[in-house]
Protein backbone atom coordinates (compact mmCIF):
# COMPACT_ATOMS: atom_id res chain seq x y z
CA UNK A 1 0.00 0.00 0.00
CA UNK A 2 1.32 3.76 -0.57
CA UNK A 3 2.83 5.68 2.36
CA UNK A 4 0.21 8.85 1.18
CA UNK A 5 -2.79 9.41 -0.21
CA UNK A 6 -3.85 8.90 -3.84
CA UNK A 7 -3.26 11.55 -5.79
CA UNK A 8 -6.06 12.23 -8.94
CA UNK A 9 -4.11 13.48 -11.85
CA UNK A 10 -6.26 15.04 -14.14
CA UNK A 11 -5.94 17.11 -17.94
CA UNK A 12 -5.60 17.11 -21.53
CA UNK A 13 -6.72 14.31 -23.22
CA UNK A 14 -5.49 13.32 -26.54
CA UNK A 15 -5.20 10.06 -28.65
CA UNK A 16 -2.59 10.63 -31.43
CA UNK A 17 0.06 12.21 -29.79
CA UNK A 18 1.00 15.06 -32.43
CA UNK A 19 3.47 17.44 -31.51
CA UNK A 20 1.28 20.02 -29.78
CA UNK A 21 0.66 17.19 -26.99
CA UNK A 22 4.26 16.92 -26.26
CA UNK A 23 4.73 19.29 -23.54
CA UNK A 24 1.38 17.30 -21.55
CA UNK A 25 3.47 14.22 -22.42
CA UNK A 26 6.25 15.32 -20.36
CA UNK A 27 4.52 16.85 -17.42
CA UNK A 28 2.48 13.63 -17.33
CA UNK A 29 5.27 11.71 -16.94
CA UNK A 30 7.41 13.72 -14.56
CA UNK A 31 3.95 13.78 -12.21
CA UNK A 32 3.49 10.20 -12.60
CA UNK A 33 7.36 9.24 -11.75
CA UNK A 34 7.19 11.73 -8.67
CA UNK A 35 4.51 10.36 -7.42
CA UNK A 36 5.41 7.01 -7.02
CA UNK A 37 9.23 8.01 -5.73
CA UNK A 38 7.26 9.82 -2.96
CA UNK A 39 4.99 7.57 -1.61
CA UNK A 40 2.16 8.15 -3.07
CA UNK A 41 -0.83 6.74 -4.57
CA UNK A 42 -2.34 7.22 -8.15
CA UNK A 43 -5.83 7.78 -9.50
CA UNK A 44 -6.75 8.50 -13.09
CA UNK A 45 -9.58 7.64 -15.39
CA UNK A 46 -9.45 5.58 -18.68
CA UNK A 47 -9.01 8.11 -21.26
CA UNK A 48 -6.35 8.19 -23.39
CA UNK A 49 -3.91 11.35 -22.96
CA UNK A 50 -2.31 12.67 -19.49
CA UNK A 51 -4.11 10.11 -17.63
CA UNK A 52 -2.58 7.30 -19.44
CA UNK A 53 0.68 9.23 -20.24
CA UNK A 54 0.80 9.24 -16.36
CA UNK A 55 -0.10 5.76 -15.35
CA UNK A 56 2.57 4.32 -17.69
CA UNK A 57 5.49 6.42 -15.74
CA UNK A 58 3.63 5.68 -12.33
CA UNK A 59 3.58 2.24 -13.23
CA UNK A 60 7.40 2.28 -14.67
CA UNK A 61 8.83 4.08 -11.82
CA UNK A 62 7.00 1.73 -8.94
CA UNK A 63 8.57 -1.39 -11.04
CA UNK A 64 12.12 0.16 -11.02
CA UNK A 65 12.06 0.61 -7.23
CA UNK A 66 10.49 -2.97 -6.82
CA UNK A 67 7.46 -1.72 -5.59
CA UNK A 68 3.95 -3.68 -6.66
CA UNK A 69 2.11 -1.07 -8.41
CA UNK A 70 -0.98 -2.32 -8.54
CA UNK A 71 -1.47 -1.95 -4.55
CA UNK A 72 -1.15 1.88 -5.17
CA UNK A 73 -3.14 2.52 -8.24
CA UNK A 74 -6.54 2.81 -9.10
CA UNK A 75 -8.69 3.52 -12.46
CA UNK A 76 -11.77 5.31 -12.80
CA UNK A 77 -13.24 3.66 -15.58
CA UNK A 78 -16.02 4.97 -17.61
CA UNK A 79 -18.08 3.44 -21.05
CA UNK A 80 -16.59 5.16 -24.05
CA UNK A 81 -19.94 7.08 -24.19
CA UNK A 82 -19.45 8.57 -20.95
CA UNK A 83 -16.09 9.77 -20.59
CA UNK A 84 -16.74 13.30 -22.52
CA UNK A 85 -14.15 12.48 -25.19
CA UNK A 86 -15.76 10.73 -28.29
CA UNK A 87 -12.57 10.27 -30.06
CA UNK A 88 -11.39 6.59 -30.91
CA UNK A 89 -8.42 6.11 -28.35
CA UNK A 90 -8.12 3.52 -25.37
CA UNK A 91 -6.37 4.64 -22.16
CA UNK A 92 -4.32 2.52 -20.23
CA UNK A 93 -4.89 -1.33 -19.98
CA UNK A 94 -5.10 -1.78 -16.32
CA UNK A 95 -5.39 -5.23 -14.74
CA UNK A 96 -8.86 -5.72 -13.55
CA UNK A 97 -8.11 -5.51 -10.18
CA UNK A 98 -6.96 -1.66 -10.64
CA UNK A 99 -10.30 -1.14 -12.06
CA UNK A 100 -13.01 0.23 -10.61
CA UNK A 101 -15.98 -0.03 -13.10
CA UNK A 102 -19.00 2.92 -12.80
CA UNK A 103 -22.27 4.12 -14.80
CA UNK A 104 -22.10 7.60 -15.16
CA UNK A 105 -19.71 10.88 -14.85
CA UNK A 106 -21.57 12.26 -11.06
CA UNK A 107 -20.74 8.30 -9.58
CA UNK A 108 -17.56 9.02 -11.30
CA UNK A 109 -16.53 12.71 -10.04
CA UNK A 110 -17.77 11.01 -6.44
CA UNK A 111 -15.95 8.19 -6.46
CA UNK A 112 -13.07 10.49 -7.41
CA UNK A 113 -13.47 12.98 -4.37
CA UNK A 114 -14.14 9.53 -2.13
CA UNK A 115 -10.41 8.13 -2.73
CA UNK A 116 -7.89 10.91 -4.05
CA UNK A 117 -6.24 13.30 -0.72
CA UNK A 118 -6.16 16.20 -3.61
CA UNK A 119 -5.93 16.42 -7.85
CA UNK A 120 -3.03 17.92 -9.99
CA UNK A 121 -4.40 19.26 -13.19
CA UNK A 122 -2.46 19.35 -16.45
CA UNK A 123 -3.68 21.12 -19.28
CA UNK A 124 -7.24 20.02 -19.62
CA UNK A 125 -10.57 21.33 -21.17
CA UNK A 126 -13.82 21.61 -20.15
CA UNK A 127 -13.92 18.48 -18.21
CA UNK A 128 -10.93 18.47 -15.94
CA UNK A 129 -12.49 21.97 -15.42
CA UNK A 130 -15.33 20.83 -13.90
CA UNK A 131 -13.50 17.90 -11.71
CA UNK A 132 -11.03 21.15 -10.43
CA UNK A 133 -14.19 22.87 -9.42
CA UNK A 134 -16.08 20.43 -7.92
CA UNK A 135 -12.78 18.97 -5.64
CA UNK A 136 -12.50 22.77 -4.39
CA UNK A 137 -16.32 22.78 -3.73
CA UNK A 138 -15.47 19.73 -1.51
CA UNK A 139 -12.71 21.03 -0.09
CA UNK A 140 -9.74 19.03 -1.18
CA UNK A 141 -6.95 20.13 -2.35
CA UNK A 142 -6.34 21.24 -6.52
CA UNK A 143 -2.88 22.03 -7.40
CA UNK A 144 -2.73 23.24 -10.95
CA UNK A 145 0.36 23.17 -13.30
CA UNK A 146 -0.40 27.08 -15.08
CA UNK A 147 2.60 27.02 -17.36
CA UNK A 148 1.11 23.51 -18.93
CA UNK A 149 -1.83 25.77 -20.67
CA UNK A 150 -5.39 24.82 -20.67
CA UNK A 151 -7.89 24.94 -18.05
CA UNK A 152 -5.17 24.27 -15.95
CA UNK A 153 -3.89 28.22 -16.12
CA UNK A 154 -7.40 29.24 -15.51
CA UNK A 155 -7.89 27.10 -12.49
CA UNK A 156 -4.53 28.62 -10.56
CA UNK A 157 -5.51 32.01 -11.34
CA UNK A 158 -8.92 31.34 -9.97
CA UNK A 159 -7.43 29.74 -6.71
CA UNK A 160 -5.35 32.67 -6.61
CA UNK A 161 -7.93 35.56 -6.66
CA UNK A 162 -10.30 33.69 -4.24
CA UNK A 163 -7.43 32.77 -1.81
CA UNK A 164 -8.49 35.21 1.43
CA UNK A 165 -11.45 32.95 1.31
CA UNK A 166 -10.63 29.65 0.14
CA UNK A 167 -6.77 28.94 0.75
CA UNK A 168 -5.60 25.31 -0.24
CA UNK A 169 -4.91 23.96 2.97
CA UNK A 170 -1.51 23.82 4.74
CA UNK A 171 -0.08 26.03 1.98
CA UNK A 172 1.14 29.39 2.29
CA UNK A 173 0.41 31.46 -0.91
CA UNK A 174 4.12 31.94 -1.44
CA UNK A 175 4.17 27.77 -1.59
CA UNK A 176 1.05 27.88 -4.00
CA UNK A 177 2.97 30.54 -6.71
CA UNK A 178 6.10 28.37 -6.50
CA UNK A 179 3.51 25.88 -8.87
CA UNK A 180 3.93 29.06 -11.49
CA UNK A 181 8.14 28.02 -12.03
CA UNK A 182 8.63 25.50 -15.31
CA UNK A 183 9.57 22.48 -14.44
CA UNK A 184 12.92 21.22 -15.93
CA UNK A 185 13.98 17.99 -14.85
CA UNK A 186 12.22 17.48 -12.26
CA UNK A 187 8.70 18.41 -10.74
CA UNK A 188 9.85 21.38 -8.77
CA UNK A 189 7.66 21.72 -5.16
CA UNK A 190 4.96 18.97 -6.32
CA UNK A 191 6.20 16.56 -4.18
CA UNK A 192 6.41 18.99 -0.87
CA UNK A 193 3.44 20.53 -1.85
CA UNK A 194 1.27 17.67 -1.41
CA UNK A 195 2.66 16.54 1.44
CA UNK A 196 2.31 19.75 2.66
CA UNK A 197 -1.45 19.59 2.22
CA UNK A 198 -2.36 16.42 2.93
CA UNK A 199 0.18 16.37 5.74
CA UNK A 200 -2.10 14.03 8.60
CA UNK A 201 0.87 14.82 11.31
CA UNK A 202 4.33 16.57 11.17
CA UNK A 203 7.52 14.49 10.32
CA UNK A 204 9.72 17.47 11.73
CA UNK A 205 9.99 18.45 15.47
CA UNK A 206 11.79 21.65 16.56
CA UNK A 207 13.29 20.99 19.76
CA UNK A 208 14.33 23.79 21.98
CA UNK A 209 14.00 26.01 24.67
CA UNK A 210 12.16 29.25 24.95
CA UNK A 211 14.30 31.19 27.17
CA UNK A 212 17.45 29.87 25.36
CA UNK A 213 16.32 30.00 21.65
CA UNK A 214 13.32 31.03 21.01
CA UNK A 215 13.37 33.08 18.47
CA UNK A 216 15.70 31.50 16.47
CA UNK A 217 13.16 28.41 17.03
CA UNK A 218 10.49 30.71 15.70
CA UNK A 219 12.53 32.11 12.48
CA UNK A 220 13.28 28.14 11.94
CA UNK A 221 10.18 27.27 11.41
CA UNK A 222 8.78 29.90 9.32
CA UNK A 223 11.44 28.80 7.14
CA UNK A 224 10.71 25.38 7.34
CA UNK A 225 7.33 25.56 7.33
CA UNK A 226 7.61 28.04 3.77
CA UNK A 227 9.59 24.86 2.31
CA UNK A 228 7.44 21.73 3.93
CA UNK A 229 4.42 23.15 4.74
CA UNK A 230 2.48 24.13 8.07
CA UNK A 231 0.95 20.90 8.85
CA UNK A 232 4.57 19.21 8.40
CA UNK A 233 6.55 21.02 10.80
CA UNK A 234 5.75 20.68 14.99
CA UNK A 235 6.64 23.43 17.40
CA UNK A 236 5.02 23.38 20.73
CA UNK A 237 3.99 27.49 20.80
CA UNK A 238 2.39 26.78 17.22
CA UNK A 239 1.16 22.58 17.68
CA UNK A 240 -0.23 22.38 20.96
CA UNK A 241 -3.58 23.77 21.48
CA UNK A 242 -4.91 25.52 24.52
CA UNK A 243 -6.36 23.17 27.55
CA UNK A 244 -4.69 20.33 25.46
CA UNK A 245 -2.33 18.00 27.78
CA UNK A 246 0.99 19.12 26.46
CA UNK A 247 3.55 16.24 27.47
CA UNK A 248 0.85 13.83 25.57
CA UNK A 249 0.79 16.25 22.75
CA UNK A 250 4.85 16.44 22.76
CA UNK A 251 4.94 12.78 22.83
CA UNK A 252 2.85 12.07 20.28
CA UNK A 253 4.32 14.47 17.49
CA UNK A 254 7.61 12.90 18.46
CA UNK A 255 5.85 9.41 17.74
CA UNK A 256 5.05 10.89 14.62
CA UNK A 257 8.02 12.70 13.46
CA UNK A 258 11.14 11.27 11.77
CA UNK A 259 12.96 13.61 11.67
CA UNK A 260 13.97 16.32 14.72
CA UNK A 261 15.91 19.67 14.50
CA UNK A 262 17.64 20.29 18.39
CA UNK A 263 18.31 24.13 18.71
CA UNK A 264 21.44 24.00 21.59
CA UNK A 265 21.59 27.44 22.31
CA UNK A 266 24.42 29.41 24.71
CA UNK A 267 22.04 28.85 27.58
CA UNK A 268 21.40 25.10 27.05
CA UNK A 269 23.04 24.15 30.57
CA UNK A 270 22.16 27.35 31.99
CA UNK A 271 20.91 26.76 35.65
CA UNK A 272 17.20 27.08 36.82
CA UNK A 273 15.99 28.54 39.95
CA UNK A 274 18.03 26.45 41.84
CA UNK A 275 21.12 27.31 40.87
CA UNK A 276 21.42 23.56 39.02
CA UNK A 277 21.19 23.17 35.34
CA UNK A 278 17.96 22.74 33.69
CA UNK A 279 18.52 19.82 31.80
CA UNK A 280 19.64 17.76 34.49
CA UNK A 281 16.05 17.95 36.25
CA UNK A 282 14.75 14.84 35.12
CA UNK A 283 11.15 16.29 34.88
CA UNK A 284 12.60 18.98 32.65
CA UNK A 285 10.77 19.68 29.44
CA UNK A 286 13.87 19.32 26.78
CA UNK A 287 15.64 16.46 28.53
CA UNK A 288 12.56 14.30 28.00
CA UNK A 289 11.99 15.68 24.40
CA UNK A 290 15.92 14.44 23.81
CA UNK A 291 15.52 11.38 25.86
CA UNK A 292 12.08 10.31 23.90
CA UNK A 293 13.64 11.10 20.49
CA UNK A 294 17.02 9.30 21.31
CA UNK A 295 15.51 6.44 22.53
CA UNK A 296 12.89 6.30 19.70
CA UNK A 297 15.65 6.02 16.95
CA UNK A 298 15.11 9.59 15.51
CA UNK A 299 16.81 11.02 12.91
CA UNK A 300 18.56 14.18 15.00
CA UNK A 301 19.86 17.34 13.48
CA UNK A 302 21.81 19.46 16.32
CA UNK A 303 22.30 22.80 15.98
CA UNK A 304 24.11 25.06 17.34
CA UNK A 305 22.37 28.59 17.44
CA UNK A 306 25.13 31.85 17.40
CA UNK A 307 28.36 31.56 19.57
CA UNK A 308 26.65 28.40 21.74
CA UNK A 309 28.75 25.46 22.66
CA UNK A 310 28.22 21.49 23.19
CA UNK A 311 28.77 20.51 26.78
CA UNK A 312 31.02 18.01 27.59
CA UNK A 313 29.95 14.38 28.09
CA UNK A 314 29.97 14.82 31.86
CA UNK A 315 28.19 17.95 31.75
CA UNK A 316 25.17 15.95 30.68
CA UNK A 317 22.93 13.62 31.96
CA UNK A 318 24.07 9.82 30.92
CA UNK A 319 21.06 9.69 28.15
CA UNK A 320 22.02 12.33 26.42
CA UNK A 321 25.74 11.67 25.81
CA UNK A 322 24.54 10.22 22.52
CA UNK A 323 23.67 13.55 21.31
CA UNK A 324 27.25 14.48 21.02
CA UNK A 325 27.90 11.63 18.60
CA UNK A 326 25.76 13.92 15.84
CA UNK A 327 27.52 16.34 13.20
CA UNK A 328 26.24 19.64 14.70
CA UNK A 329 26.90 22.69 11.88
CA UNK A 330 26.29 26.48 13.30
CA UNK A 331 23.74 28.66 12.24
CA UNK A 332 23.74 32.11 12.85
CA UNK A 333 22.72 35.63 11.35
CA UNK A 334 25.73 35.41 8.75
CA UNK A 335 25.04 32.08 7.00
CA UNK A 336 21.57 31.73 7.87
CA UNK A 337 20.23 31.27 4.24
CA UNK A 338 22.76 28.87 3.63
CA UNK A 339 22.49 26.92 7.24
CA UNK A 340 18.88 26.80 6.93
CA UNK A 341 18.97 25.73 2.61
CA UNK A 342 21.77 22.72 4.07
CA UNK A 343 19.17 21.43 6.58
CA UNK A 344 16.17 21.24 4.14
CA UNK A 345 18.28 19.36 2.05
CA UNK A 346 19.23 17.50 4.98
CA UNK A 347 15.63 16.72 6.25
CA UNK A 348 14.55 16.08 2.40
CA UNK A 349 17.31 12.68 2.77
CA UNK A 350 15.90 12.12 5.83
CA UNK A 351 12.12 11.76 4.91
CA UNK A 352 11.81 10.69 1.53
CA UNK A 353 10.42 7.27 1.27
CA UNK A 354 13.27 4.72 0.45
CA UNK A 355 13.68 2.69 -2.79
CA UNK A 356 12.74 -0.80 -2.03
CA UNK A 357 15.74 -3.04 -3.65
CA UNK A 358 14.68 -4.41 -7.07
CA UNK A 359 14.14 -7.87 -6.62
CA UNK A 360 17.13 -9.63 -8.20
CA UNK A 361 17.05 -11.64 -12.19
Amino acid sequence: MPEHPSILVAGTTFAVALPCYRPFRRLADMVGRELARSGFGLLTGNTPGVDSVAVRAYWAECRRRGVAPEAAYRQLWLPHFRRGYFLPGAGFAAPPECVVRLSGYDEWIEEAIDRAGAVVMIGGRGGSLAIARRFIDAGKPVLPVPFAGGESRNVFHEILRTWAEAPVPGLSQTQFLSLAVPWINATGPLANLLLGTLAASADIFISYRRADTGMAAGRLRDDLVEHFGARRVFMDMHGIVPSADWRRTIDDAITACRVAVVLIGPGFMAAGEHGRARLLADDDVVRHELRTLLAAGKTLLPVLIGDAQLPSPEALPEELRPLLRYQTPRIDNANWQEATAAMVRAIEMAIRPAAAEAPAA
